[in-house]
């Protein structure tokens, strides 16, 4: 996997015990360990077989494993700053390393993946192992085999994130979990070092699975098939039941698609996948499969900086969140229904796969697809799987299966497949060669999309599109949760029901994000809601709303229906949450903002200081700690801490904004001014920093070059309602005072005129001549 400059985040072992004691059998409630490949071998030869070999086999390999196929031939690459070397010392791999830090020699542990890429895996401070940043491209991948860096544009020296000791090489926190089976990372904040275990060093059987003493107990057991009565799986003692209920695919005479024989009504298996198979926040140490995707990770919405408004894939993150919006999803497709999930390749190869649920007369035939049969564009994926490379040389498959949209590319600005490989013609020319093909198609609908559009935009139409959307009940989960979060900046009480109905919504995603929505109003207006969802049975639910009424947790203590002691309960829950992540500075910004939310300020500065501990470079930790400075009267000192942490990246925008806010705060406006400058330099995309800038100009008497900056981010956000209605103000204030300038300069003319006239009509006093002496 690669690293970005992102955030990410053990199973309780009362959750985990609670939910294996539901999935095995009575007679077999003691929580199951693990047994090995080996074992379950023994007797499913065939799985073994299909395994084998597999890119989950193959996840993470010991140097002498056969699969290592990166050669340390002494290949120099220099990049970011670091010259590294590839060399074999007393027949074992070696990375030389030099960089401003000076020289070392760094012996490989271990091999990181297969294919069209392997990474390289080093010993780091404290128990940790680091994702060397430059991998060894196999001979399949594109531009063949070679060496090359994972972020070729990035320096990354010393302290960097990036550098290859840096956080986001850690694979202790970024990678352990889904390339090794019963992964536990068993992080101890106070000496800063992790002890992380494994039971096999690659995905194995137990990692989907669960643990097997419990099954392999059962199958040794006199309570084996007899060859007449099947033993239901509930009594099998299995810890995670793949169960497909008789259920099959069937598609009538006359029907264009499959449909699912009996509805599904769970999806443990999608779940199961989801796990790695996503862009997800871990919960929990050594989650154990079998519980819900939202007991024991946080699945990433369709973030601006992760998804095109339309859902389309844009940075790295895992299938899982794309399947959730298609309508294969909705109709109870599996992974397993296209992927044999063993070996993890295709059951079958182009477009036959497809057209096993999907009616070749109709989808197979160039009056459907318009292309060539057998060439690129009358393959089913090349227009509904749009694939993108990640890693420099790893194509991957957007898996939400869309009708291609070049219309929507005109209004949202977002690719489309036509334009994929037709690249020397105009986003017209294809939403009208779609238009020609198929006239009642899609290119007049609305789509999703545009509210998400409308509203990162700042657009006043976006309330009613996001109204749209969440009362469209054919709407993915995952599109509500992420429309909601859009609302929250619009909401008032023309569109409050939308939240209210989001509380008692089916996903946990949906009312984690209807909870969220509640910050920042007064919670006497929404205790009731909180207390409510403080028992909600899902883990990012509750702790939300834990974290909303911690403010009022002393005042909660005296309650005699017990809230206070549900509250604490699940407080030390979300603590736990963070504490575990402890190695990642986002956790202890998180404690501090609880901290803060609480009162405690000093708890506050001391977690936010910790967290530039483990991550100077860090900005919100920087920001934050700031901000509690303020809060405690302290804002010199707040703004040491942002020109320390300018000084170490200089090209966060943020945090040339917040010292702009802060020297504001001091009355050093020309400072200020240029601070908040350079953040709408650095960051042209954000409204917000335009705004508060042009605010600045005009608060300095300077309304003029105000208007003008203001103009210029509209040419970058013509809908957005803050800058309109700042521009606005601004030229109306402008007039204003001309208006004023006018009046007062005739006025004054007027009263001079009048003056003058008074003057002009008095009769001057004649004078009395002077007497003469001798008169």
């Amino acid at each position: 996997m690669s690293a970005t400059r992102t955030s990410s985040w053990q199973i309780a072992s009362l959750i985990s015990l609670q939910w294996m004691l539901l999935l095995c059998p009575l007679e077999a409630q003691q929580p199951p360990s693990h047994v090995g490949r080996k074992v379950c071998a023994s007797c499913h030869q065939g799985e073994h077989s299909l395994w084998s070999g597999s890119h989950h086999d193959l996840a993470m390999l010991d140097v002498n494993d056969p699969a290592s196929r990166a050669p340390f031939d002494g290949t120099e690459i220099s990049s970011g700053g670091v010259l590294s070397r590839f060399l074999m010392v007393d027949e074992r791999p070696v990375i030389e390393v030099e960089d401003s830090a000076g020289q070392q020699s760094l012996p490989v542990r271990y091999f990181f993946g297969t294919s069209p890429c392997q990474q390289v895996l080093v010993d780091g401070a404290r128990g940790r192992l680091q994702s060397f940043p430059i991998a060894w491209a196999t001979p399949e991948a594109k531009g063949g085999a070679r060496w090359y860096p994972l972020f070729p544009d990035e320096k990354t020296p010393p302290g960097d994130p990036l550098h290859w000791s840096g956080v986001l090489n850690n694979w202790n926190h970024m990678c352990a979990e889904c390339h090794s089976t019963g992964m536990v990372k068993n992080y101890d904040l106070e000496s800063d070092s992790f002890r992380t275990q494994w039971q096999e060093l690659d995905v194995s059987c137990e990692a989907c699975h669960g643990p097997g003493s419990n099954h392999v107990n059962w199958a040794r057991s006199s309570k084996k098939d007899d060859g007449e009565k099947r033993t239901p799986l509930s009594q099998m003692g299995l810890t995670v039941q793949f169960q497909r209920d008789s259920a099959t695919w069937v598609r009538p005479e006359g029907e264009k698609v499959a449909r699912r024989s009996i509805r599904r009504t769970h999806h443990d298996e999608t779940e199961t996948c989801a796990r790695c198979h996503s862009r997800r926040t871990a919960l929990v140490d050594g989650s154990v499969p079998g519980a819900p995707l939202s007991e024991t990770h946080l699945l990433s919405l369709l973030d601006a900086t992760l998804y095109h408004p339309d859902g389309q894939i844009l940075d790295e993150v895992y299938v899982h969140g794309s399947f959730l919006q298609s309508r294969m999803y909705a109709e109870g497709v599996t992974c397993s229904d296209c992927h044999e999930p063993h070996s993890g390749k295709l059951h079958i190869e182009g477009n036959s796969l497809c057209i096993g649920c999907h009616d070749p007369a109709i989808y197979d035939l160039p009056d459907h697809h318009h292309h060539a049969p057998e060439s690129t564009g009358a393959s089913c994926i090349e227009c509904h799987m749009v694939s993108r490379t990640y890693m420099g040389v790893d194509p991957r498959r957007d898996h939400s299966f869309r009708v291609p949209r070049p219309d929507l590319s005109i209004r949202l600005g977002t690719p489309n497949a036509c334009n994929d490989c037709h690249q020397d013609r105009e986003v017209h020319w294809a939403a009208e060669k779609v238009t020609e093909w198929f006239p009642d198609g899609r290119g007049d609908d609305f789509h999703w999309g545009e509210a998400l559009h409308a509203a990162r935009n700042n657009s006043p139409v976006a309330p009613e599109l996001i109204r749209m959307v969440l009362e469209d009940e054919k709407t993915p989960s995952i599109v509500r949760a992420t429309a909601l979060a859009e609302l929250t900046p619009f909401l008032d009480r023309t569109n409050s029901d939308l939240l209210s109905r989001s509380f008692t919504d089916s996903d946990p995603l949906v009312r984690r994000q209807a909870v969220l929505a509640l910050d920042g109003l007064p919670l006497e207006q929404t205790y009731g809601i909180l207390l409510d969802l403080l028992g909600d049975s899902s883990r990012i639910v509750r702790t939300v709303a834990a974290e909303l009424l911690s403010p009022i947790q002393r005042e909660l203590s005296a309650d005699p229906q017990g809230a206070g002691l549900q509250l604490s309960r699940v407080l030390a829950e979300y603590i736990s949450m963070q504490e575990i992540n402890g190695d990642r500075p986002e956790s202890h910004v998180n404690l501090g903002a609880l901290a803060s939310r609480r009162g405690d300020l000093k708890e506050a500065v001391r977690c936010y200081k910790e967290a530039l501990k483990r991550t100077p470079s860090f900005g919100p930790a920087s920001v934050n700690l700031a901000d509690a400075l303020r809060a405690l009267d302290r804002d010199p000192e707040g703004i040491e801490v942002l020109q320390q942490a300018i000084a170490r990246v200089p090209d966060d925008a943020g945090l040339h904004h917040a010292l702009g806010l802060a020297l504001v705060r001091v009355d050093k406006k020309e400072q200020a001014l240029q601070s908040l400058g350079q953040a709408v330099t650095l960051a042209p995309q954000s409204p917000r920093y335009a705004l508060v800038h042009a605010v600045a100009l005009e608060d300095g008497g300077q309304r003029i070059l105000a208007i003008a900056a203001l103009e210029k981010a509209l040419q970058r956000h013509p809908t957005d309602r803050w800058l309109i209605a700042a521009k606005q103000e601004f030229i109306d204030k402008e007039k204003q005072e001309f208006i004023d300038k006018e009046k007062q300069e005739f006025i004054d003319k007027e009263k001079q005129e009048f003056i003058d006239k008074e003057e002009s009509s008095i009769s001057p006093v004649p004078t009395t001549p002077e007497k003469k002496s001798g008169d």
